[in-house]
């Protein structure tokens, strides 16, 4: 009964997540903004984090439902992101291309009304939280910028405007 019930505090941050704190304007999301522009590494962070979280997600899954065969499908993208170049590029697409994310979301819901493959829907569903959250193309270019930059460090609260 835990298992199951740690299983929807996991899902309960997919909702959780995305509506307190996209486009906020807090300190630390600004904080954590920053980073992701300008920190190769904190990038890195976020992939191993984002996968570690993933990977506790099926073996709590695993453990409350013996037998489900369903998990080892939905390990296949989680190996695919231990390279972080590869993950870098699929945050990016799905980030940039608003018609890529729209696909993988209606794919996420199709796959959630097909047996067996739950963890695989959740799967497609972390990543797509976490490419709402990943630095664009545009971020990235104008944090380049000099002036830009020196801009976004000195009133971080406006760096939400430029995330999105």
């Amino acid at each position: 009964m835990i298992w199951i019930v740690i299983e929807m505090l996991f899902t309960a941050l997919l909702i959780i997540l995305p509506m307190s704190l996209y486009r906020s304007n807090r300190l630390f999301m600004a904080k954590f903004y920053l980073r992701m522009a300008g920190s190769e590494s904190a990038r890195k962070l976020y992939v191993q984090c984002m996968l570690i979280f993933l990977l506790l997600y099926h073996y709590v899954y695993a453990g409350g439902h013996f037998g489900e065969w369903g998990v080892l499908i939905s390990t296949i993208p989680c190996a695919v992101l231990f390279s972080f170049r590869r993950a870098d590029r699929w945050m990016h697409r799905l980030h940039e291309d608003k018609k890529r994310f729209v696909m993988a979301a209606l794919i996420t819901l199709v796959i959630c009304a097909v047996p067996h493959l739950h963890t695989t829907a959740f799967t497609l569903a972390f990543l797509l939280l976490a490419a709402m959250f990943y630095p664009s193309c545009r971020v990235l270019a104008e944090w380049q910028d000099e002036d830009t930059r020196k801009h976004l460090k000195e009133n971080p609260k406006t760096m939400s405007e430029h995330y999105y």
